[in-house]
């Protein structure tokens, strides 16, 4: 059998740890209860308690609700700003809940290298910048032959990888 209150207090334990101010955000509102309600699916309850913390999908007495359809959430998610008519319950805690995972610059580098490996890391890295920092255009021959060979470094790496797994 799964161990998913285990292995989401592992992930709840490396987000804190990615993130100086979250740990006290978290600590200064604990315990809190969250159900969320993704229209069309069963209903996931996030119960966050110092090391206590669990995700369950059976009943649970909530704080608050976060309902609405999947496409309402990612929204929520990628642009960080809730709107306050898929919030239902204690609409202040919530709102103080988002606050503090917004604003506690989770680094999600780190977390990536840890769970996913060096050249996801590496990867997302990469896009992260060219996308949100630099306009530049990449013409020059050299660099295009640089990231063609780091492109086949990490295809062998992945090889390499697979080969030694199994």
């Amino acid at each position: 059998m799964i161990n998913i209150k285990g292995g989401f207090n592992k992930l709840l334990k490396d987000v804190k740890e990615s993130s100086p101010n979250l740990k006290s955000a978290l600590s200064e509102i604990a315990p809190i209860c969250i159900c969320i309600s993704i229209e069309g699916h069963q209903k996931i309850y996030l119960i966050i308690d110092n090391d206590n913390s669990d995700i369950t999908f059976q009943h649970r007495n909530h704080d608050f609700e976060i309902k609405g359809t999947l496409i309402e959430l990612l929204r929520v998610l990628v642009s960080g700003n809730i709107n306050k008519n898929l919030i239902y319950g204690d609409s202040e805690l919530a709102i103080v809940f988002f606050n503090a995972i917004y604003k506690s610059n989770i680094d999600l580098i780190y977390l990536i290298d840890k769970y996913f490996g060096n050249l996801p890391a590496v990867f997302t890295y990469a896009i992260v910048n060219k996308i949100f920092k630099s306009s530049e255009v990449y013409d020059d021959k050299k660099q295009r032959k640089i990231r063609r060979r780091l492109r086949d470094i990490a295809i062998r790496i992945d090889r390499i990888e697979a080969l030694r797994g199994s």
